[in-house]
């Protein structure tokens, strides 16, 4: 469940961590052409509840009978994602740079809901190209070691029309480390400015802010992240835990707090709770050889 797929390979079943290795492992799969890498979890909630629903951005816009089908936005609905990367230039220029193309969509379905015959709320799609830099060797800054970094494009857009479209573009640049047993990704951006009259989301900065930060912690076979997005004026987090089910699948479950959570809820207070499945990192499956 990582921006960065070297961090994958990072821990040993006792946290012990040979850089040499994992540089070799980093390059072995380099070696791999056309095929499709991990970039961000895999999963599917198919229970999710949420305490608070946006109502609200769907008033207006619904046919006049929505009182009559009832909520649009309902408490329970199915969240899942899919997310993958590919390799398209292995060391840009000679530089050591590779880069790659990378594709997350994360949709929210509303499918308890039959009186609108179970609809997709919501889905993001976030499309994005960046090059990716894996050191030598660590560099260490008060006790944490940073071991690569990214930088890139990337266009993120729910895909609806007029009143409910939501889209940004941004520059961005993404920073793995670690200290100890705690692996650390640090994202950082900056939107790239649009008209005035072609903004559809001008005060985003105040809920999704200039980045978002990401803490992962491994308890032996139970893996945990931290996800935090602050906004320059409210923020939110998600909270996720997974443990072992079978092979390549693990039980999943996420608990989602405040704002800059979708596109289309970005300046809502969301509370979300959710139980599923997610598919296993490189790194449990190593850990179970």
């Amino acid at each position: 469940m990582k921006f960065f797929l070297l961090l994958f390979l990072f821990i040993s079943n006792t946290y012990a961590i040979n850089f040499e290795e994992v540089r070799e492992d980093y390059q072995s799969l380099l070696e791999k052409k056309y095929i499709l890498l991990p970039h961000k979890p895999v999963y599917i909630l198919p229970a999710v509840y949420n305490d608070n629903p946006n109502n609200k951005v769907f008033e207006g816009i619904l046919e006049d009978n929505g009182n009559e089908r009832g909520k649009f936005n309902k408490n329970l609905e199915t969240e899942f994602q899919i997310s993958f990367m590919l390799l398209t230039t292995k060391n840009a220029f000679n530089s050591g740079f590779n880069i790659f193309a990378a594709y997350t969509h994360r949709a929210f379905w509303q499918l308890y809901n039959d009186e609108w015959s179970k609809p997709f709320r919501e889905t993001n799609y976030t499309p994005e190209v960046f090059a990716r830099y894996l050191l030598k060797e660590p560099k260490t800054f008060f006790g944490i070691n940073l071991v690569g970094y990214d930088f890139g494009l990337v266009h993120q857009s729910n895909g609806q029309v007029q009143e409910l479209s939501r889209s940004w573009n941004r520059i961005f640049s993404r920073f793995a480390m670690y200290s100890g047993n705690t692996f650390i990704n640090l994202s950082l951006w900056y939107r790239i400015p649009e008209n005035e009259e072609d903004d559809e989301n001008p005060n985003i900065y105040q809920y999704k802010g200039y980045g978002e930060l990401e803490v992962l912690y491994k308890f032996g076979d139970v893996d945990t992240s931290l996800k935090i997005i602050p906004g320059t004026k409210n923020m939110g987090a998600e909270l996720a835990v997974s443990i072992p089910w079978k092979e390549g699948l693990r039980f999943y479950g996420k608990a989602s707090y405040g704002y800059g959570l979708s596109l289309l809820d970005y300046n809502h207070d969301n509370r979300r709770v959710g139980v599923g499945i997610v598919l296993s990192s490189i790194l449990d499956q190593n850990s179970n050889e």
